[in-house]
């Protein structure tokens, strides 16, 4: 018996708990007799009110319609006698009876079945059935205010208003509670799938603090568009609110939000996804985005022209600071022009090109030869760091209408020293003159010595002008190859048995560039007279002590050697 009772009483547990889990589904219903809406949850709360509603069903004192989808109920009970409204076997789809709402859903969907009837409800929807009526375009006999119908493919559904407009079905469904995104979706797919125009009319929403309802609508299409009825107006008007795309000053994209009262007129109709809408946010964001893009390049463009204009001005400073610097070296008579030349060196290419526009020196009529004929003596180191400062441009090669050169106006110079002279015109063969027709012989006027104008000619042959301060440092060795080349003496001034005497000398002060003078020897056949010549012996030895001791080798002449005299090495 205990085993039994408490079986009784677990088993009366476990029904409760499935009752109260029970939802009903449909919880209104629409008597077409009284004209009274019921609600499942009121009439069936009592076990003796929701019999007596269910005797007056079956005694046909109730005639229910659903009132989503307006066909017929019945009032039907379960196991545990809980009644409820429910749909007649074989009846068509109805979005409550399809088992797919959750329960907030279906409170939800009750909701805003009740407000159809609100007075508000009526007023909208009334106002925008009438308001129709005067719109051109829209077919006066096509208006429907809740009471069409429309049936495709065994679903049904009833807008709130209901016109065909220059050819388009419109449906308006005006929503006063919060709507869940399932009810949502299954109004627009089935209007879509139809082939309608559906415009959702809010009737109280805060654009700046949108609630569910709002964001699900408006994020259904790209086009961000509200809609409500504009009750000022007399003749139909919508209130559209959307966003609108902008740029800032600063090229920022941002959006706000704009209302527009529109008449149908003025909306566009999107066939693709079947919604209407005033403005195309998704598109002319598109477009804010490239002119936003453009402006962006503009930005750049204008970024770098500053940027330009300030690294102008600052090469320009640069350049005048360095102008300026050389003037006061030249006026105070300074000695030395390193720390000048020091700040050229440290120049960007840019600052550079700067640099030598504002100097101008090829451009201006013989400034290099001007400035010589005019130069004291005090001027010789700013003549000095004109000629060899290879980065500032000029040409040394500037003549004058008469054929005058830089070159003979520092011959021509009395002011200058002679070795001063000396190094400003090798400095000038260093630094890429090239010799003119009168130049030697007023060369010849400086300088009476042959063997040393040989140099200046021998400097002036160089492809690398950088080699000739080599040329004069070591002329003696230039002497003798050239010797051996001309099978004369140069510069040596020894009597008979010459060869032999030039290779003691070389071999013996010379020892450490001796490739080159046996390589040259060898070539132009002086070798065989100076062995002919060595009948004591004595050079012999020197050159066997030579590969004895192989004295390490100077090869710094070699590109000087093989400029010069290239033959030595193609033997």
């Amino acid at each position: 018996m205990w085993l039994i009772a408490n079986v009784g009483i677990h088993a009366e547990k476990t029904s409760t708990r499935q009752m109260s889990r029970f939802e009903r589904s449909i919880k209104l219903a629409f008597d077409k007799i009284s004209g009274e809406i019921l609600e499942a949850d009121e009439v069936f709360s009592e076990t003796k009110e929701s019999f007596q509603t269910r005797k007056q069903y079956h005694e046909n004192k109730l005639n229910l319609s659903c009132c989503e989808c307006e066909q017929e109920l019945m009032v039907s009970g379960s196991k545990f006698d809980r009644l409820h409204f429910k749909h007649k076997p074989g009846h068509s789809f109805c979005i409550l009876s399809d088992g797919q709402l959750t329960p907030k859903e279906q409170d939800v969907f009750t909701k805003i079945l009740k407000n159809k009837e609100s007075e508000r409800h009526i007023e909208l929807k009334t106002k925008i059935g009438n308001m129709l009526k005067d719109v051109d375009g829209v077919d006066l006999e096509s208006i429907a205010i809740d009471n069409k119908f429309i049936s495709r493919n065994g679903e049904k559904r009833r807008p709130d208003v209901f016109c065909n407009y220059k050819g388009q079905d419109i449906v308006f469904e005006i929503q006063l509670s919060e709507l869940s995104l399932g009810y949502i979706l299954s109004r627009y797919e089935f209007y879509k799938k139809n082939q309608m125009f559906l415009i959702w009319i809010l009737d109280d929403f805060d654009i700046h603090n949108q609630g569910t309802l709002e964001r699900d609508i408006k994020y259904l299409t790209e086009y961000e568009n509200f809609f409500k009825l504009d009750e000022s107006s007399n003749t139909l008007k919508l209130l559209c609110e959307y966003k609108y795309p902008f740029l800032t000053d600063d090229n920022r994209l941002l959006t706000k939000w704009l209302k527009k009262p529109v008449a149908l007129s003025q909306l566009q109709f999107d066939t693709n996804v079947y919604q209407v809408f005033y403005y195309n946010f998704g598109n002319n964001k598109t477009k804010t985005e490239k002119k936003q893009k453009v402006r962006e390049a503009e930005l750049l463009e204008l970024e770098r022209q500053k940027q330009e204009e300030l690294r102008l001005n600052k090469a320009r400073d640069k350049a005048h600071k360095i102008i300026n610097g050389i003037k006061n070296l030249r006026k105070a008579k300074h000695l030395s022009y390193d720390g000048i030349r020091m700040q050229i060196d440290e120049l960007c290419p840019f600052e550079l090109k700067m640099l030598n526009e504002i100097l101008g020196l090829k451009e201006r009529e013989t400034p290099i030869i001007k400035w010589i004929e005019k130069a004291k003596r005090e001027d010789y180191q700013f003549i000095e760091f004109l000629i060899d400062c290879e980065k500032i441009e000029k040409d040394l090669n500037e003549m004058s209408s008469d054929g005058f050169t830089a070159f003979q106006a520092i011959i021509g110079n009395d002011e200058f020293a002679f070795h001063e002279k000396k190094i400003l015109l090798k400095k000038m063969l260093e630094y890429g003159y090239e010799l003119k027709f009168n130049d030697l012989s007023k060369l010849k006027q400086l300088i009476d010595d042959s063997e040393e104008i040989f140099l200046f000619e021998q400097s002036n042959a160089l492809a690398n002008r950088r080699l000739t301060p080599k040329i004069f440092e070591h002329s003696k060795i230039i002497f003798i190859v050239e010797s051996a080349k001309r099978h004369e003496l140069i510069h040596y001034k020894y009597p008979k048995n010459i060869w032999i005497q030039l290779a003691n000398t070389a071999i013996e002060y010379y020892k450490e560039y001796w490739d080159y003078i046996e390589s040259a020897f060898k070539h132009y056949q002086i070798w065989d007279k100076v062995e002919k010549a060595d009948t004591t012996g004595k050079f012999r030895k020197k050159v066997q002590n030579y590969y004895m001791t192989m004295p390490e080798q100077n090869y710094e002449l070699d590109e000087l050697i093989n400029e010069l005299y290239p033959e030595i090495y193609k033997s």
